[in-house]
């Protein structure tokens, strides 16, 4: 009796541990996959079949390699696993799928033994998130520290402005002959201009005003607005969530930030290249636990302005939010810099990803935010 019941025991034991280990499995935020010598697919976790698109039923015996449509994955490393049993590692290998989504990741091999065969063990890591994270911490530095001095220049420029365009209107009134008072009016309308360029410099300096707002509403105006000057070779989708609520928002500022966003995009589709169709997304969607300004929440709001262009020169891709950076020839750099500040103070961020044929723009705002101040 004492026997059998050590053999229970050893059998529970073994039971509750396969179980153990499983859920462990599935609670991690690494994708670990199984593989066979064909590559095909043996196991899957839950974070696996996220990374792939699929079910992790629709990944069993589905070869690994064909799931994306486009891949830099070392497969010629994987003869040395089998042969040497030496493991491999790369820590860039990106991955492209049929619906649009484009990852980086760190991708580990290990050959295991399963019921006597060989089988490679892979763990593939998103470096994505990471490297956000970093970025956005980075460039928040940056961006402050640019900021400030902006802010101090334009003070600087705009205090002695004013004399000028005074001064330059008082000479106007003593002044007889036409022809020099249109030289004093010159310095005026410069002076005007300059003015209000420095007005953008230093950007929008009251709190949100907000209210209860339909953010498709405001989505509508700003399409409206674009569609205006919207060449007939470019097309703007426009895919709503209707099943998004009311949220609690400074209108005016939201529509300036995803106008800014949105002329961007407009101009990157319609001069992709000549004769191609442009074409221009405006998604909303909720999106759950993401944390915004080191704070977590379990929903938020996120509008994706999704382009086809030629994506984001290299040259400006670290400074892309930084006040006077464009690639546009007649672009003054001040729009996505005032964009993201306006977003900031709704203590949401603007996320942004980009590479040949594909740009997004991503607004996530805090649902949980802003209705903590209803």
């Amino acid at each position: 009796m004492h026997h059998v019941g050590a053999e229970n025991y050893q059998l529970s034991n073994n039971l509750s541990n396969s179980l153990i280990s499983e859920q462990i499995l599935e609670q991690l935020n690494l994708a670990v996959v199984l593989v066979d010598r064909e590559l095909k697919v043996l196991f899957a976790n839950q974070q696996a079949a996220s990374v792939f698109g699929h079910t992790r039923k629709k990944l069993l015996n589905q070869t690994l390699l064909r799931l994306p449509i486009k891949h830099t994955f070392p497969e010629n490393l994987f003869s040395q696993l089998w042969e040497s049993q030496q493991s491999f590692a790369d820590h860039e290998v990106e991955w492209t799928f049929i619906d649009g989504r484009h990852i980086s990741s760190e991708v580990n091999a290990d050959l295991v033994m399963l019921n006597n065969e060989p089988a490679c063990l892979l763990q593939i890591r998103d470096n994505d998130n990471l490297k956000k994270l970093n970025t956005e911490n980075a460039h928040k530095h940056h961006i402050s520290a640019s900021r400030h001095l902006i802010r101090g220049l334009a003070h600087e420029i705009k205090n002695p402005l004013g004399g000028i365009r005074g001064a330059a209107q008082l000479l106007s009134r003593s002044l007889d002959s036409d022809e020099l008072r249109e030289y004093t009016q010159m310095i005026i309308d410069q002076s005007d201009r300059l003015k209000e360029l420095v007005d953008r410099l230093l950007g929008p300096n009251t709190p949100p005003k907000r209210s209860l707002t339909n953010i498709h509403g405001i989505l509508e105006r700003v399409v409206s607005l674009v569609q205006i000057e919207l060449n007939a070779n470019t097309k703007i989708t426009k895919d709503y969530d209707p099943s998004l609520p009311e949220i609690l928002v400074d209108e005016g500022q939201i529509e300036q930030a995803v106008l800014n966003i949105l002329q961007n995009a407009v101009y990157a589709a319609s001069h992709a290249n000549e004769g191609s169709a442009g074409s221009v997304v405006v998604r909303t969607r909720f999106e759950g636990n993401k944390v915004l300004h080191g704070s977590s929440y379990k929903k938020v709001l996120k509008i994706s302005i999704i382009d086809n262009g030629t994506g984001i020169a290299e040259s400006i891709k670290s400074t892309l939010f930084y006040p006077m950076i464009t690639d546009k020839p007649e672009g003054n750099g001040l729009g996505l810099s005032i964009s993201q500040r306006l977003i900031d103070q709704h203590k949401g961020v603007i996320e942004v990803d980009s590479w040949p044929g594909h740009t997004e723009f991503s607004i996530y705002l805090p649902i949980q935010e802003m209705e903590r101040h209803a």
